[in-house]
Order: C-alpha cells, then sequence, then structure tokens
C-alpha cells in the first residue's frame, strides 16, 4: 500500500489518528486539502475561487465537495509529490461518492482503505468537549455519514473498520501501520454493519440512521 485514506463522520478521530500515525512514523504525510470558505484553516490550504477553478481547468482537482458552506478539493499533486518523496500520504475523505471518485481517479495509488467510526451519542460528546460551537451542524453531518454508508455501494470498499470509542489511540494507530504493511482481508457489508451497529430491523428491511438513532 502506497497510500491511506480515512472516512468516518465528525470526531471519529480523523485528524487525531494521523498525527498519531505520522507522529510514529516520518513517512507518512497527512494529504492539505484545499478550502475555499471560511472557517477552521489548521490542516487546510485556502485558496481563492479563481485558483481552484483554475486547478479545475489544468484536470488538477480529484476530488472535490461542498459542506458546512465551504468546498473542500485534494489536488493530484498532493497525492503524487509526497510518494515521489517516498512519504505516505494520508486523505481525508467525507463520504462514499468522493471515496469512490477518489479511488477511480488516483488508480496508480495503492490505497488502504480506512473507516472510523463513533456513535451519535459520543460524537456529541465530543464535540462539546472540544468546545465546538457548531455541535448541532457536526451531529447532521454525523445523520448524513451513517444514511451515506445505508444508501450507498459499500461492497469491496473498506479494508478496515475502528471503532475510535473502543480503541485506544496507540492500538488504533498500530492496526492501521500493520495493515499497511500486509494484505487485509476486504470487509463484507454485512460486517461492516455489524462493526457499526447499522442494518437492517427484524422484517429485513434496511433501516435509516434516524430509526438507528431512536
Amino acid at each position: 500500500m502506497s497510500a491511506i485514506v480515512l472516512y468516518g463522520p465528525p470526531t471519529a478521530g480523523k485528524d487525531t489518528v494521523t498525527s498519531a500515525l505520522c507522529a510514529a512514523d516520518s513517512r507518512f504525510e497527512l494529504v492539505t486539502k484545499l478550502k475555499h470558505g471560511t472557517g477552521r484553516s489548521a490542516g487546510y490550504q485556502f485558496v481563492t475561487a479563481e485558483e481552484l477553478d483554475d486547478l479545475r481547468h489544468q484536470g488538477r482537482i480529484v476530488v472535490e465537495t461542498r459542506r458546512y458552506g465551504n468546498i473542500y478539493a485534494v489536488d493530484d499533486l498532493s497525492l503524487t509529490q509526497p510518494q515521489e518523496r517516498g512519504r505516505i500520504p494520508i486523505a481525508h475523505i467525507g463520504n462514499v461518492t468522493d471515496m469512490r471518485t477518489l479511488l477511480d481517479r488516483s488508480r496508480a495509488t495503492s490505497w488502504l482503505r480506512i473507516l472510523l467510526w463513533v456513535p451519535r451519542n459520543v460524537c456529541e460528546t465530543r464535540s462539546r468537549e472540544r468546545g465546538d460551537t457548531d455541535t448541532t451542524k457536526r451531529l447532521t453531518a454525523w445523520d448524513e455519514t451513517a444514511q451515506d454508508v445505508l444508501d450507498s455501494d459499500v461492497r469491496d470498499l473498506f479494508d478496515l473498520v475502528v471503532r475510535t470509542d473502543r480503541t485506544d489511540l496507540e492500538t488504533a494507530a498500530k492496526q492501521i501501520a500493520h495493515a499497511l504493511d500486509g494484505a487485509p482481508d476486504v470487509l463484507s457489508t454485512e460486517e461492516l454493519y455489524a462493526t457499526l451497529e447499522l442494518g437492517t430491523d427484524k422484517s429485513g428491511a434496511r433501516r435509516s440512521a434516524t430509526q438507528r438513532r431512536a
């Protein structure tokens, strides 16, 4: 594997796990996303609408997402340049469609695909404890992520699921590093739903994220 992609809802630990991996091994490097809009700047490179449009015309935008009123994008060079230096880029992705787009448009990269997860109540607790002023939006994003998993084709998509509410940071980082050097078995849809505690009701009908937390 030459790169890692982390998918998951807010507060699942994408930033924290990435920091732990980078601290443990200098080969790891966070992919700095482009951002057009407002809000948090840490981990992002702000660009103007004109700069973003120019990168689109150059064909350098691998994937683009709109969330929280902002535009987030991944520049192809942020993936290829670290690999040319012998580094292992770590990308953060927020929905299944974007993840499949990333995998499809970067076929030269061998991705280790990780799903980080926490239940909704843990998301709320973590958001409030870290002083977020937009916890309601974070919970809405959690709902959207859970529904995204239920509504999307997730067959053969993830190599590993880490429940960060059940796994300490050091163990999570070790699990990911070990999977990177091995050949993990791709999780089935049933295994994925069971780990995330998502799935169907007693009648066999697929349940929505709202029903799962009701």
